[in-house]
């Protein structure tokens, strides 16, 4: 094994590990922590922005020919608005089947929204693997009905946040956007939508959380959500190619499972 595939390997991992975590971080922060959705919209977007202006800036160009209707469909289908529907899915939905649910439903709308907007049929195969994956997200969705009163409606927002994020893939291919000026854009374009409503209702009970709290949620949602894991799955893409560092999105629900276990 080459360096160069050594590294890609160990980026898209790291980055496909951390967006596998996150259902049970998320969890835990909501119904063992005494956190709000808005607070993990805020911890979210506010210091990625912060940290991602400069990105934005640099492809201000290109962010400014993509328009504000086109913009504010990625905000819907890829920022504020699919991460609201996700977490907001996690106060009933147990975190393995936010780890697992969404993931796979992804891939399911995307290949279908592909075939409606890009013209792209699905070969055999492919439709063999993503009816594979529908399968397992009824599957679990079944199993979650007699777990407790409520959880199928998390598993929907689930289903809807999945949806949501295959959407938001196709678009970018579709307006030919790159992946790092996309999520620079969509997160700063994700701040009016965020930060006043966490402002008015939010901010003086978040902040009176305990300090180490407050920075680990910064520091999870924020940093590592926000920011890290684009850029290692990023540069895993130039160093392995889509296909390879695309097959690595298989450790998302394993990640998830064993943390939903542990936490």
């Amino acid at each position: 094994m080459t360096p160069r595939l050594l590294a890609g390997l160990l980026m898209g991992g790291v980055a496909s590990a951390i967006w596998g975590g996150h259902a049970a971080v998320a969890r835990l922060a909501l119904t063992g922590q005494g956190l709000h959705v808005l607070d993990l919209l805020f911890c979210r977007y506010v210091p990625a922005a912060l940290l991602l202006a400069p990105l934005a800036w640099r492809a201000r160009g290109e962010i400014a020919a993509l328009g504000v209707r086109r913009l504010l469909l990625l905000v819907v289908f890829g920022g504020a608005g699919n991460l609201t529907l996700f977490v907001s899915a996690l106060h009933v939905a147990p975190a393995s089947h936010g780890a697992t649910i969404a993931p796979m439903t992804g891939p399911v709308v995307a290949a279908l929204t592909a075939w409606w907007l890009l013209g792209e049929r699905p070969t055999p195969g492919r439709v063999a693997a993503l009816a594979a994956m529908l399968g397992g997200v009824l599957m679990i969705g079944w199993d979650g009905l007699g777990l407790a009163p409520g959880v199928w409606r998390g598993d929907l927002l689930l289903v809807a946040a999945g949806g949501t994020w295959g959407v938001f893939t196709v678009l970018l291919r579709r307006w030919q956007l790159a992946a790092i000026p996309a999520t620079a854009a969509v997160t700063l374009a994700s701040l009016p939508f965020v930060l006043p409503p966490f402002l008015l209702f939010r901010a003086e009970a978040f902040f009176a959380q305990p300090l180490g709290l407050v920075a680990w949620t910064i520091v999870a949602q924020g940093l590592l959500l926000g920011v890290i894991s684009m850029f290692l799955f990023a540069r895993g893409v130039e160093l392995l190619g889509a296909t390879r560092a695309g097959t690595l999105s298989v450790l998302v629900p394993v990640v998830g499972l064993l943390l939903s276990a542990w936490l």
